[in-house]
């Protein structure tokens, strides 16, 4: 046998003893400030789940309110993360318990700057440490996150608070001693980022992994997130181990995640019809730039097809009489990664359901921006609706606003229709048997 082919089989040995990461019926909440608000890093870990494990149904929730910190979810716990009965949240804090205005240049010499930071950092300690006891407390499972980074590395233009990121690198080790302390799962973004930044400004001194206001990410970064989310959980990185060898009954015992049958061999055609039990990962085209920094499909979307006993040449693949490609009989023996492309039909089928989860996450954040507001910016919006023009509202704060009275009436048909778009249909998540051809060329 090949020394590839041997080492992926026993990575693939190993993969196969993790564990799923939720089980059916399980409910979990993520929770945080704006980077959850969003919602795009695990979002992805909802489109992992929804492919690799179509036949278990998981329902994740929004427990992310922009601009929040520790103490501001421990005062929302019950009626905005608890309500929804999780068995697991997920908490991610951090990027504004670090106050950012304190380390403005122009505030270095202010007298007991430096004790104001150092105190904002205390408070944030104490706040998530009482924020996952009353979690525990209240029979769910945590996962903790490091914050993401305040890129203060960058050459791009833009006032830099210099030392935010050295804060959060704080803030993020007191995590990892609170995951120890009560044994929970601790994912670290903070690390990851850093790193991923280095790799980014080695080439372009102003390129970034988050956006131009330094805090949050893009669509890359948030993918980024996510598969170190999905790493940290020790997720299933095949999707398929597709392997096709001298007869049926000799490809399916080589096989794993996949059934063989109908296998046929001929002097210039091999066909066979593989159903896989998992879709591989779609990248939305926004993503697709954190494939520079690593390579994401490969560590989170492997679907691998390998072709032993051909005859040396080159081989058109088909799926269901539609072409895929062409490639050498040494590169069908040593292993092709079929989530790498895009015009597969397993792959159309991920991204049908990537599209409808696009939908359910709108519903989503017309929830979010409500809680939002209620959360945070109720007395104001009082003030406006009673005296518009005394109100002191911005025209950001001021379209908030009218989008919450426009919202808040339909909150229950809205929260109704997200619970209807939130659970894919089985029709849509369910793999399919596919007839595949290779015709030697």
């Amino acid at each position: 046998m090949r020394t590839r082919y041997l080492i992926l089989l026993l990575l693939l040995a190993c993969q196969a003893a993790s564990a799923q990461i939720f089980k059916f019926g399980d409910r979990v909440v993520f929770s945080g400030n704006s980077i959850t608000h969003n919602g795009d890093y695990w979002h992805n870990v909802a489109l992992y789940h929804a492919t690799r494990f179509p036949s278990t149904q998981v329902r994740f929730f929004n427990g992310g309110i922009s601009g929040d910190v520790a103490s501001g979810m421990i005062r929302r716990l019950n009626d905005d993360i608890l309500i929804h009965k999780p068995t697991h949240v997920v908490v991610m804090i951090g990027m504004n318990d670090v106050n950012r205005p304190l380390y403005d240049a122009r505030r270095k010499d202010e007298p007991g700057i430096r004790q104001k930071q150092l105190d904002a950092i205390s408070a944030y300690k104490r706040n998530v440490d009482s924020l996952v006891t009353l979690l525990l407390a209240a029979k769910v499972k945590v996962i903790l996150q490091t914050p993401s980074i305040y890129d203060q590395t960058s050459k791009m233009a833009g006032n830099n608070l210099f030392g935010v990121n050295d804060a959060l690198k704080e803030c993020g080790e007191f995590i990892k001693i609170l995951g120890k302390k009560h044994n929970i799962p601790v994912v670290d973004y903070w690390t990851m980022m850093v790193e991923s930044n280095k790799l980014a400004q080695a080439t372009d001194s102003t390129a970034t992994i988050v956006s131009k206001d330094r805090v949050h990410p893009a669509g890359p970064g948030h993918l980024l997130m996510g598969l170190e989310w999905l790493k940290a959980m020790k997720a299933e990185p095949f999707v398929s181990y597709m392997v096709i060898d001298q007869t049926t009954e000799k490809s399916q015992a080589k096989s794993k995640f996949c059934k063989i049958s109908g296998l046929k061999r001929g002097e210039s055609e091999i066909s066979f019809t593989m159903l896989e039990n998992a879709l591989p990962f779609p990248l939305r085209e926004d993503q697709k730039p954190a494939q520079l920094i690593t390579d994401v499909l490969t560590q989170i979307s492997r679907e691998m097809l390998f072709v032993h006993y051909l005859e040396p040449g080159d081989y058109t693949l088909y799926i269901d009489d539609e072409k895929i490609g062409t490639w050498f009989s040494g590169e069908l023996e040593r292993g092709l990664n079929l989530g790498l492309y895009e015009n597969t039909p397993q792959y159309k089928q991920a991204q049908e359901i990537q599209k409808h989860l696009a939908e359910a996450w709108k519903l989503e954040k017309q929830l979010r921006d409500i809680r939002l507001v209620e959360h945070r910016f109720m007395k104001e919006l009082e003030a406006y609706t009673a005296n518009p023009a005394a109100s002191g509202l911005d025209s950001a704060n001021i379209k908030r606003s009218m989008a919450y009275q426009q919202s808040k009436p339909r909150e229950s048909e809205i929260r109704a229709a997200f619970e209807r778009a939130s659970l894919v249909p089985a029709a849509l998540r369910t793999p399919v048997a596919h007839q595949f051809r290779l015709v030697k060329q």
